[in-house]
C-alpha cells in the first residue's frame, strides 16, 4: 500500500474542522499500512509443516522444529544436535534481569532500548523448559513461507566480525539457551509480541503486527487464520 501526503496538503487537512477527523484517519491508515502481512501462502501437500505459538500469558514466542532449518542457519549452528526451538525477542536489560521490576519495564518500553533474541533448544519439545505455557497452539504453514520466515530471523540478529550470532548472555535455561544480540529497538510499538507477529507474517499467517500488543490477541487472530493441520492429498485451504 503506498499513502502519500504534502507537507501543506497535511496542515490544511488538519487546520480545517471537516478535515481533522480524515487527517487522524490518514495517520492511522499510514500507521498500519506498514504492519498488515502479506496475504497468506497455504499450506499445501508436500509444502506444509506445523509449528507451535508459546505464550506465558503476556509474551509470546515461536517453537519450531529445528530440522526445518536450513544447517547453515546461525541459530543451527549454535546448536546443531537439537531438535527443537523455543524462540522469542524483547528487551535486552529486562529480559535479560532475572526479577524484572515495574521500572525495569517502564525504561524497557519509553525509549528504544537494545533488543534480543532467547533461544532455547532441546532434544526434545522445549515449550516447557522455562515456564509452562499458558497458551499453546499448533498450526500449519507452508515450507517455503516458514523458511522466508526463518531467513528474516538470521536477518534480525547481530553477527562478529567471524559472522557468528553474537552471544550477550547464558539462556534462561543453562547450557541449553543464549540470549543474542539483535537489530531493531524495543519500544511502545515494537514489543516482543509485536515482533512475533511480524515473524507469523513472513511464515504466511497475514496477522496484523501493528495492533498485536498482547498474547492474547496473537492466539486469537492465528486460530481464525491458520489452519491447525497440514491438509491431506487433495485438499486445499
Amino acid at each position: 500500500m503506498m499513502l502519500s501526503i504534502t507537507a501543506r496538503g497535511a496542515h490544511r487537512m488538519a487546520t480545517t474542522g471537516a478535515g481533522v477527523q480524515r487527517f487522524v484517519a490518514l495517520i492511522a491508515a499510514l500507521a498500519l499500512a506498514g504492519c498488515m502481512s502479506a496475504k497468506a501462502i497455504p499450506p499445501a501437500p508436500g509444502d506444509c509443516a506445523t509449528i507451535r505459538l508459546w505464550s506465558n500469558g503476556w509474551h509470546a514466542s515461536l517453537a519450531l522444529p529445528a530440522e526445518t532449518f536450513s544447517e547453515d542457519h546461525p541459530l543451527r549452528t549454535l546448536f546443531p544436535d537439537k531438535r527443537y526451538f523455543l524462540i522469542g525477542w524483547g528487551a535486552r536489560d529486562f529480559y535479560m534481569t532475572e526479577q524484572a521490576g515495574v521500572l525495569e519495564g517502564i525504561k524497557a518500553v519509553l525509549p528504544p532500548t537494545r533488543s534480543a533474541i532467547h533461544i532455547i533448544a532441546g532434544d526434545a519439545p522445549v515449550e516447557d523448559a522455562l515456564w509452562r505455557p499458558r497458551h499453546l497452539m499448533e498450526f500449519a504453514v507452508s515450507q517455503s513461507a516458514l523458511s522466508a520466515m526463518q531467513e528474516k530471523i538470521a536477518a534480525s540478529l547481530d553477527y562478529d566480525e567471524a559472522g557468528a550470532p553474537v552471544i550477550v548472555g547464558e539462556g534462561r535455561v543453562a547450557g541449553a539457551s543464549y540470549f543474542l544480540a539483535s537489530k531493531g529497538g524495543f519500544h511502545l510499538f515494537s514489543m516482543c509480541n509485536h515482533w512475533t507477529a511480524r515473524r507469523l507474517g513472513e511464515a504466511g499467517v497475514p496477522v496484523n503486527a501493528g495492533i498485536s500488543f498482547t498474547a492474547a490477541g496473537l492466539f486469537n487472530a492465528v486460530e481464525r487464520l491458520a489452519p491447525p493441520s497440514c491438509p491431506e492429498s487433495g485438499e486445499h485451504f
